[in-house]
């Protein structure tokens, strides 16, 4: 079973929060399915070993660290069913949990899903994601140094605006690593290493002082504009082939999978009430305007926007984990507009 370190800020208790409840969250939703299905015995004997050790420690490690969530998850779940429920089929024979609770035995083949439901020989994939009310949802995170010849490869010029983007990473990280050693009177030897953390600071961007900080979102927001040309040229060369190419950053890399989202609000102090559910996939696409308006880049802020079918797609450039290495990462995030 994986290990995980004592937990010494918010941020790493939040980060464990999302998950344990993530990975309890599918495998809930997938009990109920597979009991609405009357399947549930078969459901049920798929769960042993270790990934059933894993489900408890996950319940048992949120009974102490967040009671009111481990009591709210089954009627989140619940809502999720009643919503799903008119997006299957009428017969279904097996339900398959196959995300992170899986044991890591997420075939690639089905992209963003968490669940697969049989149907005679139909296989129907689901992503499931619990996110609080009004928030943008995550759905996609990529390096930043394959993100454009990875979705953009049908562009011709997607390898040259790769290269400008992977040059920008490694001249801005570099003069960003200068520019702190400078302000912190730290000798520098061309790259972060224990004279970093031995003189006291620390590697996370948020725990860093305010005028620290503001080093490395600049170097951020740098990067985000290589990528903001890149989807700009991509739009006015061709903007069906972009749209096509953009539907893997809000989930949908099989057109197949039905995406949903389930959210939760705070409110007299209860925390974790239902607040709705938002189904998306390929086929509720059809029919929508296939427009897409990409919205005004904003000064020294990290991420920028676009519309299409009716949801704010944001995709913003973050460290992978900790700010003093080069491995920074985009992150694509989606919210219905309202």
């Amino acid at each position: 079973m994986k290990e995980y370190q004592p937990i010494d800020t918010p941020a790493q208790k939040e980060a464990l929060i999302n998950e344990f409840k993530g990975n309890l969250f599918e495998y809930l939703v997938g009990q109920l399915l597979s009991r609405h299905y009357k399947i549930e015995a078969d459901f049920t004997r798929s769960f042993g070993g270790e990934i059933r050790s894993q489900l408890t420690h996950y319940d048992h490690w949120l009974r102490v660290h967040e009671p009111d969530l481990v009591r709210q998850l089954p009627i989140l779940a619940q809502t999720v069913i009643k919503s799903l429920i008119d997006f299957l089929p009428e017969k279904v024979s097996k339900i398959f949990v196959i995300g992170k609770s899986a044991g890591g035995s997420h075939n690639k083949s089905w992209d963003e899903a968490d669940l697969l439901v049989q149907s005679f020989d139909l296989l129907i994939p689901i992503s499931i994601k619990l996110c609080k009310s009004h928030a943008f949802v995550n759905t996609k995170s990529a390096g930043i140094k394959s993100f454009i010849s990875n979705y953009f490869s049908s562009f011709s010029e997607a390898t040259y605006f790769q290269n400008i983007i992977n040059e920008g990473v490694e001249r801005r990280f570099e003069n960003m690593a200068l520019e702190l050693h400078e302000k912190a009177g730290i000798e520098f030897f061309g790259r972060f290493d224990h004279r970093w953390t031995d003189a006291g600071h620390s590697e996370l961007p948020g725990q860093l002082p305010r005028d620290y900080n503001e080093i490395v979102v600049k170097t951020y927001y740098e990067c985000i504009k290589d990528i903001y040309e890149s989807f700009l040229n991509f739009k006015k060369s061709n903007e069906v082939e972009f749209i096509k190419s953009l539907l893997p950053l809000i989930g949908l890399s099989n057109p197949e999978i039905i995406q949903v989202t389930c959210f939760h609000s705070e409110s007299g102090g209860k925390k974790y009430i239902p607040k709705g559910v938002h189904l998306l996939d390929g086929k509720s696409l059809d029919g929508k305007n296939t427009s897409i308006e990409i919205l005004k880049l904003k000064d020294n802020i990290s991420s920028f926007e676009m519309q299409l079918f009716g949801l704010r797609l944001q995709v913003r450039v973050k460290p992978m984990n900790k700010f003093t290495s080069a491995a920074f990462k985009v992150n694509c995030s989606i919210k219905e507009i309202t």
